[in-house]
């Protein structure tokens, strides 16, 4: 669980070379107001993952998490990583295929984590 939300905080499209640097329509595609917004919603989800598995943690440490509520953290965290990762291979356009770009990797070894996790 914690794997899942850590590997998705490291993904930050603004800063990476195709938002930060792609020009269309005389503007760079990181400050586009659409893709602004979409950025929100994957950080915003991210959050919201992290604070859910933290309080399953907390559980854990007193011995309160139950087995269902467990598969339930690792089912969702795995979810959102997999929904964040898509869209942000969409945002990097081609460079989200491409092995030299970290999001692509991440976005590979992502999918385990929907058989595994859960």
């Amino acid at each position: 669980m914690p794997g899942s939300c850590h590997q998705v905080t490291a993904m930050r499209p603004p800063r990476s070379p195709p938002a930060g640097t792609t020009v269309a329509f005389g503007e760079t595609i990181g400050r586009f107001q659409h893709n602004k917004f979409r950025i929100a919603e994957l950080v915003t989800r991210v959050e919201v993952t992290q604070a859910y598995v933290d309080q399953c943690v907390l559980a854990h440490t007193r011995g309160k998490l139950t087995h269902v509520d467990a598969a339930k953290a690792k089912w969702w965290a795995a979810g959102t990583q997999n929904a964040v990762l898509d869209e942000c291979v969409q945002l990097h356009g081609g460079y989200g295929y491409m092995n030299e770009y970290r999001i692509a990797r991440a976005w590979r070894d992502a999918r385990a984590t929907k058989i595994w996790a859960g």
